[in-house]
């Protein structure tokens, strides 16, 4: 019964959190677009595009305009999607893959009820298997099934009198997580973190345990997999190491997370109506981006450097712009050019105030390569320095002005 309550609580609470006070996207420099539509879950496609969805109906959205593209033809619920971006893990009649281009699905593989994941070999998929024990308890395991063989693996070793609904593998396909209710006695029981090996399917450790079945609104793995964080409803976000499997961080309140990069994490607050939203540097703790009017389910999209946010609708927000620091004011021209050539950043064109400004290069992870004072007397400021190819930021402080100038490097 107390799980049964768990998840009603969780259920209303989504609700509640639907129906709050959307954000006024005209307040935010930083966001692009938002759907005309609301929808309840959404995946991000490797070509940038968006497939969102709500009941049993799925749609793909362009990623750069929120407009949809096309409506899936039959109902269906998306589980995840290939790292190729060529095959959809859903759910039609029966678990399934699916054809991203043709929307055909290509073959039918199991009737559990389970969420299959995608390895990062794009052709194995990994999902939980619950041997039932009565009416609520079961055995959990796991289970691969690869699209080309055919072939069925299961894991031999069994947790048991144990059940679970939420699983997530890390990009570097070494690693599965999963929650676990375990059920000491009739609908008692407790919450696990449990941590498995993806190559043999076999338990490796419970990372984390609480009290009472708990429901995970999300499971997420950094970017080099380093890093798995559990939202455990009502507790906050648990993040552990994969490498010495100790506890890393904890946020409490936290509703949704979502990886940006292996230094940045976006986190979603809803907790007796108080929502907040921002953008953490996991280096040093800090806030780079929050909101108090706004929270929600985030994802970072890399094809297109944006950050998708579902909040009843979907919002996208530009991430290359909060990182420069324009989250707080709107876009101002900046007093000065800037290009990057034969190793020498140029500034030209300026108009600064004072004799002396302080200039920070920085790349896209918010890392500083630079940081030094100038004199502005002279007609052109040339600084010498050898970057790779990609994006940075000139960040520079003029007496009590700030200016922030995004520039690309292609050798």
């Amino acid at each position: 019964m107390k799980r049964a309550f768990v998840l009603f609580v969780v259920a209303m609470l989504y609700c509640n959190f639907s129906l709050a006070q959307e954000p006024e996207p005209e307040t935010d420099p930083n966001l692009l677009w938002k759907t005309e539509d609301y929808y309840t879950r959404f995946l991000v496609h490797p070509n940038g595009n968006i497939l969102a969805g709500k009941y049993s109906t799925e749609v793909e959205l362009d990623g750069k305009t929120g407009e949809v593209i096309r409506e899936f033809p039959y109902q269906l619920i998306i589980y995840d999607i290939s790292p190729d971006g060529k095959y959809i893990s859903a759910l039609t009649d029966q678990r399934c893959v699916i054809d991203y281009e043709t929307q055909e699905v290509v073959v039918r593989f199991t009737n559990e009820n389970t969420y299959p994941k995608f390895m990062p070999d794009s052709k194995t998929l990994v999902y939980f298997v619950i041997e039932k024990i009565g009416a609520l308890s079961g055995n959990l395991r796991l289970r691969s099934y690869n699209i080309d063989t055919k072939r069925y693996l299961t894991s031999e070793q069994k947790i048991s009198n144990t059940t679970t609904g939420a699983i997530s593998i890390s990009p570097d396909g070494r690693f599965v997580a999963t929650e676990g209710w375990y059920y000491k006695y009739d609908d008692e029981g407790v919450t696990h973190l449990l941590l498995w090996d993806a190559q043999t399917l076999e338990p490796i450790r419970v990372l984390g345990e609480f009290e009472y079945f708990n429901s995970i609104n999300s499971i997420k793995f950094s970017p080099d997999s380093r890093l798995v964080g559990f939202v455990v409803s009502g507790h906050g976000l648990y993040m552990y190491n994969t490498d010495n499997f100790s506890l890393y961080k904890f946020y409490g309140s936290t509703y949704g997370v979502g990886f940006i990069s292996n230094d940045f994490i976006a986190i979603g607050t809803y907790w007796n109506q108080l929502i907040t939203f921002e953008i953490i540097n996991l280096n040093d703790g800090k806030s780079i981006y929050k909101r108090n009017d706004f929270t929600g389910m985030p994802e970072y999209n890399i094809f297109n450097n944006t950050l998708i946010v579902n909040y009843a609708y979907l919002y996208c927000y530009d991430f290359e712009k909060i990182l420069s620091g324009a989250s707080v004011e709107p876009e101002t021209p900046n007093p000065f050019t800037v290009e990057c050539t034969n190793n020498t950043l140029s500034i030209r064109n300026y108009t600064f105030g004072a004799n002396s400004i302080n200039c920070t290069i920085s790349d896209i992870n918010g890392r500083v390569l630079s940081n030094i004072n100038l004199n502005t007397s002279t007609n052109e400021i040339r600084i010498p320095i050898k970057l790779l190819n990609g994006t940075y930021f000139l960040h520079i402080k003029d007496g009590g002005k700030e200016y922030v100038a995004k520039f690309c490097v292609v050798n």
